[in-house]
């Protein structure tokens, strides 16, 4: 396996990534630690999982009653997410650690791709500091 096959197994997005059934996200929703970046509620659970990142993305139909726009933000959220997780996956495979993450789109508007994309990226770096650190206090 060389390289660019590396790059490209961290580019994709399988079901093993989703988190999914009523028990896993009721324990990450009842014990899940969070934090904000608007438009996004983010809700992380570290877990004892084989996949070291999984995640969900949730919108209120509250705030967009139409299922097309509920999706249209789901859907860039994921494309988001799978272009710009690698450097979070790379640093939880290291630390034999799993994550458990639940993002809410608070928002009232549909932002483009290109602010979405910038505030997954300031979450995931966000995460990879947090659970940079947490691994610097068990060492010393």
């Amino acid at each position: 396996m060389n390289a660019g096959d590396s790059e490209k197994n961290f580019l994709r997005l399988p079901k093993s990534e989703r988190l999914h059934g009523r028990k896993a996200v009721g324990t990450l929703f009842s014990n899940g630690k969070s934090f904000y970046i608007h438009p996004f509620k983010v809700i992380v659970l570290q877990v004892d999982e084989p996949v070291p990142l999984r995640f969900l993305v949730t919108v209120s139909r509250r705030n967009f009653k139409h299922a097309v726009d509920r999706n249209r933000i789901k859907r860039l959220v994921r494309e988001a997410w799978r272009l710009n997780k690698k450097d979070l996956m790379m640093q939880l495979q290291v630390q034999h650690l799993s994550l458990d993450v639940a993002l809410i789109y608070t928002g009232r508007t549909i932002l483009g791709f290109e602010e979405t994309s910038g505030k997954i990226i300031l979450i995931l770096q966000r995460l990879v500091k947090e659970y940079e650190m947490s691994q610097k206090k068990e060492y010393s």
